[in-house]
């Protein structure tokens, strides 16, 4: 295993170091393939799961989108399906029957959902929606009773539209975004708001960020379904992020809470990926200090696991597309198009509360994951009611804890389909991959990336009525640029300090023009590792 390489210009590719470590607990997985009969390609879909089977819905069955238009009615899944993936019965229904906002929603790509119980939320997505003859995020949460709706995809004789509830809000009208739940609140975090044709230009004036944590809670009202409690919580710079896994996360103290983990784009950093993860509590968010993730740099499949006798909380991600992977020698390679990757990384939370990532020594055995799910096997054992898997209470071997389903699949020669314009090669999933936890197991030591950073940041004196004076300790060579947010995550700043050596480095932010009060600085280095720190201004 490589600990240190040597840097190679080629192209846009470049090596990084790496630094080893001893293996911990012998976490590995392994995988294999199978089809079901009946089950077409699928992706950017929401699911549900029932007594073992599945619900599918939404998502697109076509490849990946060009970059301008895609996302047409004709390849959009415009079936309800129930699978049994012991059985590989395959039960369909077509959604006509169902009213048109119903059916333009359940049909549309990029939703956000949550199974909580028998309901399944579905919420925003994006597609054409032939009512107003254009393509829309949804401003649409929708409440769907799970075993009612299997039992009517199974009964072409009962109504698919009873199990279902459709509230409009343009609160909801989100796509790229994520959703879960903590407590009684629900959290819609990042995502995005297109409306429009889509075009990749990201200046197009159809394409708004929320750049929000939006909160919610459901209740029930005369036998509906009621929204209340809505709030929102701006970060034009944390959580400016979409098509990115957010997943629950176990903190070092036993605080249940979420994760947003790399994502897409940066603001003003030529679509830089988020490298940066950022944790969400009841109280409130913060980015993680001193740690990037490399591996995994949009929404895949993924799943977290809980080792409670170690106390660190793993989530593993199955390929997907990145800016980084490993290649043969074990050397980190870097290219800013985030082509597909095979790579199956964890990032985890150790017990002292640091973070690293580490690529495991399986990959997915073709270039998918990007728009695909991860479904918890039905007797895989879990905390609480948030799918961790508990890693506590699997004994020695090897165990079936779920199966990656659908994803965009694109071939070996062609990994970055969408900046060659060829996209037409690409195609949806057919395949379901089984994904087994070995415990314990004798695996071969592997290396954590180097994603792990002190940039020792030092703001003083803080607070002032004039001049920050900001100091850093730079990991390397790299353009530095720095960010100021206002109390309610706005940016009203920003500068780019050109490039930097690897050294101490110290510089002064004005305040001019800035109103008393207390602001949020952060120094990012070429958008790979980022530190912030609370400053006031009197």
């Amino acid at each position: 295993m490589a600990s240190r390489c040597t840097r190679v210009c080629l192209l846009l590719l470049s090596l990084l170091p790496l630094v080893t470590w001893g293996q911990q607990g012998g976490l590995a997985v392994r995988l294999d393939t199978f089809s079901l009969p009946g089950l077409p390609g699928l992706h950017s879909f929401a699911f549900a799961t029932h007594e073992g089977e599945w619900l599918l819905m939404g998502g697109r069955q076509d490849g990946m989108h060009p970059k301008f238009g895609g996302f047409g009615t004709g390849n959009a899944n415009q079936h309800i399906r129930v699978v049994n993936p012991q059985t590989g019965a395959v039960w369909q229904r077509h959604i006509g029957s169902l009213p048109d906002t119903l059916q333009e929603q359940l049909r549309s790509a990029n939703m956000a959902f949550l199974q909580v119980g028998d309901a399944l939320l579905f919420v925003g997505g994006y597609g054409r929606s032939e009512t107003v003859q254009n393509h829309i995020t949804y401003p649409y949460l929708t409440h769907i009773h799970v075993p009612s709706m299997v039992a009517a995809v199974k009964d072409s004789t009962r109504s698919l539209l009873a199990p279902v509830q459709q509230i409009r809000d343009t609160f909801f009208a989100v796509t790229g975004g994520q959703l879960q739940q903590l407590g009684e609140m629900f959290y819609l975090v990042g995502g995005h708001r297109f409306d429009g044709i889509y075009s990749a230009n990201s200046t197009n004036p159809t394409q708004r960020y929320t750049s929000a944590m939006r909160q919610f809670t459901l209740s029930e009202v005369d036998g509906r379904v009621a929204v209340g409690n809505t709030t929102e919580v701006v970060d034009e710079l944390h959580l400016h992020r979409r098509d990115y896994n957010l997943s629950p996360h176990l903190f070092q103290d036993g605080t249940l809470g979420l994760m947003a983990f790399s994502g897409v784009f940066q603001p003003g950093l030529a679509l830089a990926p988020f490298l940066n993860i950022v944790g969400i509590r009841p109280q409130g968010h913060s980015p993680v200090e001193g740690f990037s993730q490399f591996l995994a740099n949009y929404h895949c499949a993924r799943l977290p696991v809980y080792d409670p006798d170690a106390n660190e909380m793993h989530t593993l991600f199955f390929g997907g597309m990145s800016e980084y992977w490993l290649n043969e020698q074990d050397s980190l390679m870097q290219d800013p198009r985030l082509p597909f990757v095979k790579t199956i990384s964890r990032v985890t939370r150790l017990a002292d509360g640091t973070y690293e990532e580490v690529a495991l020594d399986e990959e997915l055995p073709f270039y998918t994951g990007t728009g695909a799910e991860f479904i918890l096997a039905n007797d895989a054992p879990t905390l609480l009611h948030h799918d961790i898997v508990d890693y506590g209470s699997l004994p020695n071997g090897s165990h079936l804890v779920g199966y990656i389903v659908g994803g965009i699949v694109t071939p070996a020669g062609q990994r970055n389909p969408f900046v060659a314009n060829t996209v037409s090669i690409t195609s949806a999933n057919n395949l379901v991959i089984r994904v087994y936890l070995d415990k314990n197991t004798t695996a071969t030591p592997n290396a954590p990336l180097g994603g792990q950073y002190d940039m020792a940041m030092r703001v003083f004196p803080n607070p002032t009525t004039d001049t920050w004076q900001v100091n850093l300790q730079l990991p390397r060579d790299g353009r530095l640029y720095t960010v100021l947010q206002d109390a309610q995550g706005r940016i009203v700043q920003q500068r780019d300090w050109g490039w930097q050596p690897a050294s101490d480095h110290g510089f002064a932010v004005s305040t001019d023009g800035l109103a008393p009060g207390t602001y949020w600085l952060t120094a990012n280095m070429d958008g790979v590792y980022m530190a912030t720190r609370q400053v006031v201004k009197f």
